[in-house]
């Protein structure tokens, strides 16, 4: 028996030598990290205390350049001192000695270098005749003045600045000033004074010792100027290694720094050559290997702790695994699984959960908001829920067993029942919407989604599952929500999106039958008047009515739209295909819609007469699209307000050529100004003498290919646009420029000039501290600033016109009134305007001689302008007997060609 049991035994004796256990595995993985680790911290440790003893040295060899530049400066500020005292200084000694002689001055310079306490800081110090013969030589004994004074340039050129003078002996820095005789006050020589730089220096001993550098050099692009004793030879090789640039470079013993050395007033780079002894910087080891210990350390701590704690944590997540089985298996009801922070074991136990969740789901689903029916195969009814009994009103009792058209309206047949039934009978799945009546006897309507329960081995239908929802209310809200997308809730006519999509189908149809529509765009004529005299509600009360009339004037096929406001559009579909046809049922409709509407409208017990116009534009298959059709229908229209209201017109290219053509010029004008194509243009103004007052600035523009664009073409577009406001500051800005320039000579300072602002920039509210902040910019008189204001600019406002005038004027900018007698001003306007003077349009100028009446009214502006005190000015003035009969009234200044065209600035002062 024994031997039958032994085998089975072994069989089921774990392979122990093969497989690792769990605590093993972890201790492998973290033993190599923690290999990895140590090596990682070491490099991280040794590249740290690499780049701070980099950052070390390279501060400290910044910081010691820094105090050999400023020593050096200082030193050359104290000469450049010394230098300016001593001139002032001799000047002084020779004004109070009895000799004033040039001679003396020497003498006195020399005692005074001898008493100075600065001079125990002069290198060099000499003093040189124009002919640069040494007149004085108060240097230091070791520098020998022929070993550089025959490389210096004119002496002038060293009074400026410091001059750079190598040489091999000894390199100086050197500058020097003029002395002149008192008496005379000739130049009779320089001062120089200068840093002479030499190893040995005392200065540059003393820059070694306080820098604790190891070596200092100075050179420049061609050569060394200095340079300390070295203790190893490759030093001076490291720095002849260095290029120009900041670099800091290292060789076995020393670190080397090289960077520009900035002294003031220099007319030569000098670079600067730096050796530091590697022993200043032994701290970097010592931080190395601290850093290299306490992370090595620390990283060791934390796997040993992390792998700790994952051990820990398994072993719990293991435990709480168990006891929720066991838990499970005692028969245990709504348990949930605790997290154990293990993404496995979590997972496992979310399994076992929803296994047992899912049992509960499907009893409680059943009981859902919806309602649900359970058949058989044949549709018998087995079982309800209880939103089944709430949505129809039946009890379960009531339906199980009957069919499932029990649901199904009797009184009621349609074609979507035969579809239900028939998807049920083949055993497929069904969802549509369908009429059912409550118990009680109310209509609703019903939402119903059948599927069907397969027996998996022969996939016969088993039973069928219907739910069923109540969207009586949803359906009725999507009602709602449509009227408000697309209806207007005023006049319940469709609104701009919804005409959109059928203006849109319109022009596919009018495409595939070769059929011609029209669009009428329709606008109420002053229904702003009526909201504002008698409010809205009386508005609202007119748009309806207008409405009612509006449909009774179409056929039933044909759209009537309200697309805001007081506008609407009228979309005539198939109105054959023959254009003058249409175009014939199009005015038949058009005259019906003004005769309706010409006709009282009473609302409040008022009687109201209501006008508006109507733009008509045909489409067929040829048009571009949906935005072309409105744009000339909206055009049309405006064509019609433009004819005198109440009244139709049809759009024609030529209008949209127009249209183009205003876009296309507007367009150019903005670039214009952006690119700099606009300049001024002057034309003198002079008095009945000849003599020149001033000029007018005119507005020209040379577009690069429609050429000279004259002001009539491009003022009203610009005006029309806005862009008259850009361009009219530019005209602000250039004037003033030319004014500040005028300023400067006495032959045309006196000189005023006449500045044309249109109505839109002089109502603007900035309008008074924009031209007060362009006057202060270029510092002009505001005397000599004219400002040219029309007739047009006082039907608008003219409270606000004046308030902005009178500010101005109290600058002292004065306001002329162009093109007067042509505009509709009032003798009223005119007395209340701050006007100085009145301007006689070239229209009446230009005839006056042969037209009587066109005299009368130069002679009147004069005598009118005479009356208020105010000048008068005459412009179109061609011819001698034009000025002479103007002279006659009283009319004593003019513009003209008689005088002069419109030129440039320059032109114009060469002509006067």
């Amino acid at each position: 028996m024994s031997q039958n049991n032994s085998p089975t035994k072994h069989a089921e004796q774990p392979s122990t030598h093969k497989d690792l256990k769990y605590s093993t595995r972890l201790v492998l993985i973290f033993g190599l990290i923690s290999i990895f680790a140590f090596g990682l911290s070491a490099a991280f440790s040794f590249r740290s205390a690499e780049k701070q003893l980099e950052q070390e040295v390279q501060k400290s060899l910044e910081q010691k350049h820094r105090s050999i530049a400023s020593t050096l400066n200082n030193r050359l500020d104290l000469l450049n001192a010394y230098l300016k005292g001593t001139t002032s200084n001799l000047a002084i000694l020779s004004e109070s000695a009895d000799n004033h002689t040039f001679e003396s001055m020497i003498d006195n310079m020399a005692h005074l270098f001898q008493d100075s306490e600065t001079g125990s800081v002069l290198d060099i110090f000499f003093l040189v005749s124009t002919e640069k013969e040494v007149l004085l030589n108060a240097s230091h004994p070791n520098y020998r003045l022929e070993t550089f004074i025959d490389q210096l340039k004119s002496p002038i050129h060293h009074t400026h600045q410091w001059h750079l003078i190598p040489n091999d002996e000894f390199s100086v820095i050197i500058k020097a000033a003029p002395i002149f005789d008192p008496l005379t006050i000739d130049l009779k020589g320089y001062i120089y004074v200068g840093l002479a730089l030499h190893a040995n220096h005392p200065l540059m001993l003393y820059l070694l010792e306080q820098t604790q550098t190891k070596h200092l050099s100075l050179r420049t692009q061609q050569g060394y100027l200095l340079s300390s004793p070295m203790d190893k030879a490759d030093t001076f090789y490291a720095f002849e290694t260095l290029t120009v640039g900041h670099h800091t470079h290292a060789n076995d013993s020393c670190y080397l720094f090289h960077d520009q050395l900035h002294l003031k007033n220099l007319d030569a780079d000098i670079w600067l050559d730096i050796a530091v002894d590697k022993s200043h910087f032994q701290v970097a080891d010592r931080e190395y290997w601290e850093s290299f210990m306490l992370l090595s350390g620390g990283f060791i701590f934390l796997l040993t702790m992390t792998g700790w704690l994952f051990q820990t944590n398994n072993q719990r997540a293991i435990n709480y695994l168990i006891a929720y089985i066991e838990r499970i298996q005692r028969g245990g009801h709504g348990l949930t699984f605790k997290s154990t922070g293990i993404y496995e074991y979590n997972k496992i136990g979310a399994a076992i959960r929803n296994m047992f969740a899912d049992l509960h789901i499907a009893a409680t689903v059943f009981e859902s908001s919806e309602g649900m029916i359970v058949t058989d195969r044949h549709k018998k009814i087995l079982r309800v829920n209880q939103a089944f009994v709430q949505i129809t009103g039946f009890e379960a009792a009531e339906v199980i067993g009957q069919s499932i058209e029990v649901i199904y309206p009797h009184h009621v047949y349609s074609s979507v029942y035969d579809q239900l039934n028939e998807a049920m009978n083949e055993g497929k799945a069904w969802q549509g919407e369908i009429w059912s009546t409550r118990k009680q006897g109310e209509e609703y309507l019903l939402w119903i989604n059948v599927s069907s329960v397969e027996n998996k081995v022969d996939h016969s239908v088993l039973n069928f599952v219907v739910t069923l929802s109540d969207i009586t209310q949803r359906k009725e809200s999507e009602n709602r929500i449509k009227q408000l997308a697309f209806y207007d809730q005023l006049t319940h006519l469709p609104n701009r999106q919804l005409l959109m999509d059928r203006v849109k189908q319109a022009l596919l149809n009018s495409q595939r039958k070769h059929s011609i529509g029209a669009l009428l765009y329709i606008d109420l004529d002053d229904f702003k008047t009526l909201n504002d005299t008698r409010g809205h509600h009386a508005g609202d009360q007119l748009l309806k009515m207008v409405s009612e009339r509006l449909i009774n004037c179409v056929r039933k096929t044909d759209t009537v739209s309200r697309i805001g406001g007081d506008e609407f559009i009228i979309l005539l579909e198939e109105l054959g295909n023959c254009r003058d046809t249409a175009s014939n049922m199009a005015d038949l409709v058009s005259q019906k819609i003004l005769s309706k509407l010409s006709q009282p409208f009473w609302f409040d017990g008022i009687e109201h007469f209501n006008t508006l116009s109507i733009g008509i534009t045909l489409f067929d298959q040829d048009n571009a699209g949906i935005d072309d059709v409105f744009a000339q229908a909206d055009l049309a229209m405006y064509q019609a307000k433009a004819a005198g209201r109440n009244t139709h017109r049809f759009f024609n290219p030529d209008m949209q050529a127009r249209v183009h053509e205003h876009a296309s010029l507007a367009n150019d004008i903005r670039q214009g100004i952006q690119r700099g194509e606009f300049t001024l243009a002057y034309q003198i103004q002079v008095n009945h003498l000849g003599r020149m007052l001033g000029a007018e600035a005119l507005l020209r523009w040379q577009h690069p290919e429609r050429g000279n664009v004259s002001p009539v073409d491009f003022i009203p577009v610009a005006e029309k646009t806005g862009l008259i406001l850009p361009l009219g500051e530019w005209v602000l800005h250039t004037a003033c420029q030319q004014l500040a320039e005028w300023q400067l000579s006495p032959t045309t300072e006196h000189l005023t000039l006449a500045i044309n602002i249109s109505a839109k920039q002089l109502h603007q509210p900035e309008f008074v501290s924009q031209v007060v902040g362009i006057v202060e910019q270029y510092q002009i008189n505001p005397k000599r600033m004219k400002l040219e204001i029309t007739e047009s600019m006082l039907l608008v406002d003219i409270e606000d016109t004046v308030d902005k005038m009178v500010q101005l004027q109290a600058l002292g900018i004065s306001f002329s009134l162009d093109d007067f007698g042509t505009g509709y001003s009032s003798l009223m306007y005119l007395k209340r305007l701050p006007i100085d003077q009145l301007k006689i349009d070239k229209s009446f100028v230009k005839d006056m001689l042969t037209n009587l009446q066109d005299s009368d009214i130069a002679r009147t502006v004069v005598s009118l302008a005479n009356s208020m005190s105010l000048s008068v000015i005459a412009e179109g003035v061609e011819t001698d007997d034009q000025r002479s009969l103007l002279a006659s009234y009283g009319c004593l200044a003019y513009q003209g060609y008689l005088f002069g065209k419109p030129v440039s600035a320059d032109q114009l002062i060469k002509s006067a």
